[in-house]
């Protein structure tokens, strides 16, 4: 049985900051896509329980973005297989889950390109991850 997806209104879209991510929410633009999963940056804001560990915790949009880069280099630098790229939380947890289930080593980072082969995004809604084919991805690197 799937859950129905909440979906925000154009006036939510508009309206919403960037919480802790605001200076990268405004750097983007509204034309940005995820250069991962190709979602818009409003086919990535979910509804979801913000602070779900404390007692004060609610329910609210989130989109967070991330600067994705190669852990094999160092941060900020130009060096490693990928340079620093902006993507969308959901891919930048499934590059964390693919690495521990797979468990690969901790310097090592998928590049977005990769991340988007192993993923299937949905508009609104958290990611479903291949690991099969992420660690296909992972061995075909190290061969």
């Amino acid at each position: 049985m799937s859950m129905k997806i909440k979906v925000p209104t154009f006036e939510e879209f508009r309206s919403h900051d960037g919480l802790h991510y605001r200076n990268l929410w405004k750097e983007v633009g509204d034309r940005w896509f995820c250069p991962s999963c190709k979602r818009s940056k409003y086919e990535i804001m979910r509804w979801a329980k913000r602070f779900p560990n404390r007692p004060n915790a609610f329910w609210g949009w989130v989109a967070p973005l991330h600067k994705h880069h190669d852990h094999s280099a160092p941060y900020m630098s130009s060096h490693g297989r990928f340079p620093m790229t902006t993507i969308c939380d959901q891919c930048n947890s499934s590059d964390g889950a693919a690495k521990r289930k797979l468990k690969l080593p901790k310097d090592f980072s998928f590049s977005p390109q990769e991340i988007g082969c192993f993923v299937k995004a949905t508009p609104h809604g958290k990611h479903e991850i291949d690991y099969e084919l992420a660690k296909a991805i992972y061995d075909s690197l190290n061969t």
